[in-house]
C-alpha cells in the first residue's frame, strides 16, 4: 500500500504513533541521537554506538543497497548471529524499502537455502565466508533463482562469484561510502511512502510441529507490538538489557525494537558460554531468554555447589525458605510482617550473591518461547528476582501476553497487551485478535486460511485457561496424547517438569494411542559428568554416561519424584537415555533449543516401539 505522509493519521489507542518503522526510529533519534543504544564487544573492551551512530551506519546501507539494484519490496536474507552488524542491517533493509528475512545462522545449509528460496530473496547479507559457500553451492545447483546479490559481513576479500551470476560485496565497503545528497533525498521519500500496512519482514516459524512458513508482517504489526510493550514493561535510558537470544526469534526483535521506542540501551552477549562473564560486566537492568537458560540455572542452584559459590546447600535452602515466605506475600500485593522483614535481611546476605551472579542490577527477567515451570519463577523470585513469563507467536509479531512488574502470577502467562483480543475456542485453544496479528503465510493460501477461524481470529493451536484475565497454557493442540484407555495427557507439562531434574537436558514424553506413556531422555552432559566425579562412575563423555547404571538410576528417581505428582495415566512407565544429547546440529533442537518433535518421534521409532514391546502388561521400567 502506498501513499504520502499525509494520508496517515496516528491513532495513539492501538498504538499507531508512527506510520512504519523508520519514524518510529527518527522520533528516537530526534531526541536521543548522542545518547548511547548498543554495546558490543570488541578487543575484549566494550565499545558503544550512540542512536545518531546507528542511523548514518544503517543509512549508509540502505543507500548501498539501492545502488546495487534491491528494489521497493524486494526480498533481504539476514544470515547472522546476534551482533551489532545485524541491527544495522535489519534497519537498513526497512530504509530501503525491501522486506527483511531472518534466518538463523545456525540452521542446516539446505535449511537455510530453503528459506531463501521460498521467500524470493534478491539479495542476503551474510556472517562469514561458510555461509558465502553454501549459499554459492546452492546458486551453482541451480537453486536461489532470485538471488543476485551477496554481502559479506566478515572474513577475507570477498571472491568472485560471477560465475555463477552473484555478485558479492563487503560490508566494511558498503559503509565506508556514505549516501549522496540524491540517495539521500530518496531515501526520505521512501521512508515518508512507506505505509503501516506495507510489508517489513518475513519471520519463519520453527519447525517443531512440522515445516518452517514465512509469517508476512508489517510496519503496522511492529509498530503496534513495541508501543504495547511500553504501556505494560515501561523502560528508561538508564536501562540496558543483554541481548542472549538470536535476533532472527521475534521475541528477542521485538524487545530490540522496544529499546528503541523507550530509549534502552542493548547490549551483545558474546556467546553463550561467556554469558555469565557478560552478567557480571555490563549489569543489565532486564533480560529475556527461553526457559532453558532459567531451568539451567535453576538446576545448577539445586544440585551443583559451585554455582551456589561453595555455600552449603543447607545454607542456602534456609536464606531460600524465608525468601519463599517473603514471595509469597509479595504476590498476593502484600506488605511483609515486620517479623518477616528482619528474616529476609539477614537471609539476603546469602541471596544477594545470587543475584550478584547476574550482574546485581537486574529489574526483572523475562521468558518466552515456551512454557516456564512454576518451580523456577518461583524459585528466583525467593532469591530476590522476578521473571516476568510471556507468550506469543511468529505469527503475532511476538508477544499477545506478558505478565506485569506489578501484577504478576506465577504458572501463567499474564494479562493480554493493550489492544490486543484474546478468547477460548470451545475445545479450549487460544484465539487471537489485534494490530500485530500477521497479514498472512508467504505464497501459503491454504495455511493461511487455516490459520484463521471463520471470524478473523487467529488459531493459536495452543490450548489455554484464561481466570481474572490472567492466560495459563496448558498444552499444544496438536501435541495432546490421548492414550488407548481413551486418558488425555499434556506432555509440555511432564516434559517441563522433568526437565528440572538433575542432569536431564530434555525429555520428550510419547503416548499417543498407547496403553501407557514413556519418555526419551537427553542428559546435561556437564552436569551429569560432575555427578560421575563426584560418585567416581569413571565416565568420560555422553556415551558413557547414556550407558551407565548409575545414571539411569538418578534419572529413575527425577522420574519418580514427578511422577508423584501426577495421575495413574500420566505417569511415565518407561523411559529410554538416547546415546546422544539432542542438537540443533543434529536436528532434534530448534535454534531456540525447543525440541523438534516430529523429528525425535521419527528418528527414535523402533527405541519407542522397543519400550512398548518390553512392558506389554504391567510395564516395568527397564530399557531395550
Amino acid at each position: 500500500m502506498e501513499g504520502s505522509a499525509s494520508d496517515f493519521v496516528p491513532r495513539p489507542a492501538e498504538g499507531l504513533h508512527h506510520r512504519n518503522l523508520m519514524a518510529l526510529f527518527a522520533a528516537r533519534v530526534r531526541r536521543s541521537a548522542h545518547q548511547p543504544a548498543l554495546r558490543h564487544k570488541q578487543g575484549g573492551v566494550w565499545r558503544t554506538t550512540s542512536w545518531a551512530q546507528w542511523e548514518d551506519a544503517s543509512r549508509s546501507l540502505a543507500a548501498a543497497l539501492g545502488r546495487l539494484g534491491v528494489e521497493r519490496g524486494e526480498r533481504v536474507a539476514l544470515v547472522s548471529r546476534t551482533r551489532r552488524e545485524w541491527v544495522f542491517a535489519d534497519l537498513a533493509i526497512a530504509m530501503a524499502g525491501a522486506v527483511s528475512v531472518p534466518v538463523y545462522p545456525s540452521l542446516a545449509a539446505d535449511q537455510c537455502c530453503a528459506i531463501l528460496e521460498d521467500s524470493g530473496a534478491v539479495a542476503a547479507i551474510l556472517e562469514d565466508a561458510p555461509a558465502l559457500e553454501n549459499v554459492t553451492q546452492a546458486k551453482a545447483r541451480g537453486e536461489l533463482a532470485a538471488l543476485r546479490v551477496v554481502v559479506l559481513i566478515e572474513g577475507p576479500p570477498a571472491p568472485d562469484r560471477s560465475d555463477t551470476g552473484l555478485a558479492v560485496h563487503e560490508w566494511a565497503e558498503l559503509l565506508a561510502t556514505p549516501p549522496s545528497d540524491e540517495e539521500v533525498a530518496r531515501l526520505d521519500a521512501l521512508a515518508a511512502s512507506v505505509g503501516p500496512e506495507d510489508e517489513l519482514t518475513y519471520v519463519y516459524t520453527s519447525g517443531t510441529t512440522g515445516e518452517p512458513k514465512g509469517a508476512v508482517l508489517c510496519h503496522r504489526n511492529l509498530v503496534y507490538e513495541v508501543w504495547a510493550l511500553k504501556n505494560v514493561v515501561p523502560l528508561t535510558h538508564t536501562d540496558e538489557q543483554l541481548l542472549v537470544l538470536p535476533l532472527a526469534h521475534i521475541f528477542a526483535r521485538h524487545l530490540l525494537w522496544a529499546t528503541v521506542e523507550q530509549g534502552a540501551v542493548s547490549a551483545f552477549a558474546e556467546s553463550e558460554a561467556r554469558i555469565y562473564a557478560n552478567f557480571i560486566e555490563i549489569a543489565p537492568t532486564f533480560v529475556a531468554a527461553v526457559p532453558r537458560m532459567y531451568e539451567r540455572a535453576y538446576a545448577a542452584l539445586v544440585h551443583d555447589k559451585s554455582a551456589r559459590g561453595g555455600m552449603a546447600k543447607a545454607v542456602l535452602e534456609r536464606a531460600l525458605a524465608v525468601g519463599r515466605r517473603a514471595s509469597q506475600f509479595r504476590q498476593r500485593g502484600e506488605a511483609l510482617p515486620t517479623g518477616l522483614s528482619l528474616q529476609l535481611a539477614l537471609a539476603d546476605r546469602v541471596l544477594k550473591g545470587i543475584r550478584e551472579r547476574f550482574g546485581g542490577r537486574l529489574r526483572l527477567f523475562i521468558s518466552g518461547g515456551a512454557p516456564l515451570s512454576r518451580e523456577v519463577a518461583e524459585l528466583f523470585h525467593a532469591a530476590g528476582m522476578l521473571i516476568l513469563e510471556g507468550y506469543g507467536l511468529s505469527e503475532t509479531t511476538g508477544a499477545t501476553h506478558v505478565n506485569r512488574p506489578e501484577r504478576f502470577r506465577f504458572g501463567t502467562v499474564g494479562p493480554a497487551l493493550p489492544g490486543c483480543q484474546v478468547r477460548l475456542a470451545e475445545d479450549g485453544e487460544v484465539l487471537v485478535h489485534g494490530p500485530n496479528v500477521m497479514l498472512r503465510y508467504h505464497g501459503r493460501p491454504e495455511d493461511t486460511a487455516a490459520a484463521f477461524d471463520a471470524d478473523g481470529w487467529l488459531r493459536t493451536g495452543d490450548i489455554g485457561e484464561i481466570h481474572d484475565g490472567f492466560l495459563r497454557i496448558t498444552d499444544r493442540k496438536k501435541d495432546l496424547l490421548k492414550t488407548s484407555t481413551g486418558k488425555y495427557v499434556a506432555p509440555v507439562m511432564i516434559e517441563k517438569r522433568l526437565r528440572l531434574g538433575e542432569g536431564i537436558a530434555y525429555a520428550t514424553v510419547c503416548g499417543d494411542a498407547r496403553p501407557f506413556v514413556v519418555a526419551l531422555l537427553s542428559l546435561e552432559e556437564e552436569a551429569m559428568l560432575a555427578r560421575s566425579d563426584r560418585e567416581g562412575l569413571g565416565c568420560h563423555g555422553y556415551a558413557d554416561l547414556a550407558a551407565h547404571p548409575r545414571i539411569r538410576q538418578i534419572c529413575q528417581g527425577q522420574i519418580d519424584e514427578v511422577n508423584a505428582g501426577l495421575s495413574r495415566h500420566e505417569r511415565v512407565r518407561a523411559f529410554y537415555i538416547v546415546p546422544r544429547p539432542f542438537a540443533e546440529a543434529t536436528g532434534e533442537l530448534t535454534p531456540t533449543r525447543k525440541v523438534r518433535r516430529p523429528v525425535v518421534l521419527e528418528r527414535y521409532a523402533s527405541i519407542i516401539e522397543g519400550l512398548y514391546a518390553a512392558n506389554p502388561g504391567d510395564p516395568s521400567r527397564s530399557r531395550p
